[in-house]
């Protein structure tokens, strides 16, 4: 599994403990918005080829796009395809065909919602076998599955996390950033109940450099953000300009 790149403290040890380039690989883009053009896909490619983050998630209809500006361009940026985003209410069916179709397009990361009723319900021998579904069709491919922490109680995100786990899952994310900020105490239970076996995304509002080291601090190692570039930016900032 990733492990955040140094041992993160709130604000100014952020600054000293992280290099730029570190705190660049801990972030995915996103380009989610449901309007979002293709000029709009273009500029975001080419930030991130820029500024060095890990990833890159779009829409699917942007996907294909994507992957050939991506390609063309030469870079290392990880190419997300999100599935059943952002509410998770197709049937697991549709979920695995919808898979099929991102990996064809070149997806090297897939960010898929579960059916989460089943989780608020404890229906949770469905939910796993839904999550096992997901796990197949994604074949080889980094699968992180989307708990929607502002809508959940923290059981529910426990139990939600450990059958992520269960699954095969290489990340549980905490937030589509649709129905909520993520909160430190959302990633705290995710983490608690993953411990070190597998890896926690925070997405969903998070806006200043403050907000991501206290994601890291609780226990977050990958930052899902449409503001990549003011966080860089930020943080060049207070560090003076140092790499």
């Amino acid at each position: 599994m990733e492990t955040p790149p140094v041992s993160l403290r709130h604000g100014r040890s952020l600054l000293e403990r992280i290099s730029r380039a570190s705190l660049a690989w801990t972030i995915d883009a996103a380009l989610l918005g449901p309007a979002a053009t293709r000029t709009e896909l273009e500029s975001c490619v080419s930030d991130c080829l820029e500024l060095g983050v890990k990833g890159l998630c779009v829409l699917p209809r942007h996907l294909a796009a994507a992957r050939r500006l991506i390609d063309g361009a030469g870079g290392a940026l990880d190419l997300i395809g999100v599935v059943d985003f952002p509410l998770g209410g197709r049937p697991t069916a549709r979920k695995v065909a919808e898979i099929g179709e991102l990996l064809d397009a070149g997806a090297d990361e897939l960010d898929a919602v579960p059916d989460l009723s089943l989780l608020k319900t404890r229906r949770t021998r469905e939910l796993a076998a839904e999550l096992a579904e997901l796990r197949r069709a994604a074949r080889g491919c980094v699968l992180k599955i989307i708990l929607e922490c502002p809508l959940l109680e923290p059981e529910e995100m426990a139990r939600g996390a450990e059958l992520c786990l269960e699954a095969g899952a290489e990340f549980v994310k905490t937030a589509t950033g649709t129905r909520g900020a993520t909160r430190t105490d959302h990633v705290q239970v995710l983490r608690n109940a993953v411990g070190t076996a597998m890896d926690v995304k925070a997405a969903g509002g998070i806006r200043s450099l403050n907000d991501a080291a206290a994601l890291f601090e609780a226990g977050a190692n990958r930052l899902g953000t449409s503001r990549p570039r003011e966080l860089l930016e930020e943080f060049e900032r207070r560090r003076g300009g140092c790499s």
